[in-house]
């Protein structure tokens, strides 16, 4: 069994090695990282120490965290460590290990050190370690926030999270440029969850991510990723932290502010419809092509419009027909059009009725909203107002 479970990390090493010197991503690891993972924290007894250094190098940017190793393995895995800093930001074939979430394992980067200092025991990284799995349990912001009580085991860890997003200045992906920047990041969000459950540093995370002290990348969006996650952290605060809730308000008026600003908003004014201004509301309606039978929602040709009160992420219309394509257009910008249709047109969602007359005339498109299915989830109310704006 040593000699197979040797002979398999020799092999890896060696497969690794040659492809990072010529910068390509190798072939042993996709194959076989289900056998080596089970023997990530067992090299003592399999191969020799500069080997080891090697492997735990090539296995954080690859498998994109740390390992929970023995105490004498600490100084080795620390060294590749070390090997590993200078390459977060490239991306590419180097791997997937990112920034923040190794800085908060080991505690320093090429810039320093954080006030903590530098992970020193097994122990201690065992236990950070299960903060980052626990992070990572979740597909979604909402059901990490939904979960929050997970997270309560690891408020100790709460003033390690707010020196690592200090020491980035709360920019933790830099690899590829703002037009992929992930500001929906579990492993961020889930620091600074963890950062908000704690009484002593909750002020302090809202207070950086708010004030400005910090040049956030996408501050919209990381304000209301904030905003969310301190509503699901309320209901834990005591009446006597002012400071808190004070900034908790400030926050909530700024993403109301927001959403009050947006197409989708306005609609929601203007036929004056049923939804409570911090409602997380959706309206789904299909229209089928005029003469098509069964459920508009089966239609081979379709009008397909959603709309919710999220301020990056208004309203998308689609176009389904069959055998000639798509045409898909957001509050943003238009992402398709195989028909040749004209564009909606940001801020123009309540003009949705005239613009499927215009298609009528112009393309010969005549879709159906008599026919239309109309979803809002409890609010049915809204359905016959929403049916009379289609109707023109």
């Amino acid at each position: 069994m040593t000699d197979t479970a040797t002979d398999l990390l020799q092999s890896f090493i060696a497969d690794a090695n040659a492809a990072f010197a010529e910068g390509r991503a190798g072939q042993f690891w996709p194959r076989n990282h289900h056998r080596l993972r089970p023997l990530a924290g067992k090299l003592g007894r399999l191969i020799e120490p500069q080997e080891r250094v090697d492997f735990y190098f090539h296995f954080m940017r690859l498998n994109g965290v740390a390992i929970a190793v023995r105490e004498p393995e600490m100084p080795l895995m620390t060294e590749a460590y070390r090997r590993l800093v200078p390459l977060f930001d490239e991306g590419g074939t180097v791997g997937i290990a990112r920034r923040h979430v190794m800085l908060f394992l080991f505690g320093f980067d090429e810039t320093g050190s954080l006030p903590d200092g530098e992970t020193r025991s097994a122990a201690e990284m065992k236990a950070r370690l299960r903060l980052i799995a626990q992070a990572g349990k979740y597909t979604s912001l909402p059901a990490q926030r939904s979960r929050k009580s997970g997270f309560l085991p690891f408020v100790d860890q709460a003033p390690r999270c707010l020196q690592a997003l200090r020491h980035l200045g709360y920019d933790h992906d830099r690899r590829y440029g703002d037009e992929s920047y992930n500001y929906t990041d579990l492993d961020f969000w889930g620091m600074v969850l963890v950062c908000l459950l704690n009484r002593e540093t909750r002020s302090d995370v809202v207070s950086d991510m708010t004030s400005g002290g910090y040049s956030l990348k996408f501050p919209e969006q990381h304000a209301a990723n904030l905003h969310r996650s301190v509503e699901a952290v309320l209901p834990d605060v005591a009446p006597q932290e002012r400071e808190f809730l004070a900034l908790a308000q400030r926050l909530r008026e700024r993403e109301r502010a927001r959403r009050d600003a947006t197409d989708s908003a306005a609609l929601v004014r203007v036929l004056d419809l049923p939804f409570a201004d911090d409602e997380d509301w959706e309206i789904q309606i299909a229209i089928p092509l005029r003469g098509t039978t069964g459920s508009p929602l089966n239609a081979p040709d379709v009008v397909r419009l959603r709309i919710g009160p999220n301020p990056d992420w208004q309203w998308e219309l689609n176009v389904y027909l069959k055998g000639r394509g798509q045409f898909t257009e957001t509050h943003e910008k238009g992402l398709g059009n195989d028909g040749g249709l004209p564009r909606l047109g940001a801020g123009n969602l309540r003009a949705f009725p005239a613009w499927l007359r215009q298609i009528r005339e112009r393309n010969g498109l005549d879709f159906d909203t008599a026919a239309a299915d109309i979803f809002v989830g409890r609010k049915r109310s809204a359905i016959p107002r929403l049916a009379g704006w289609l109707a023109g």
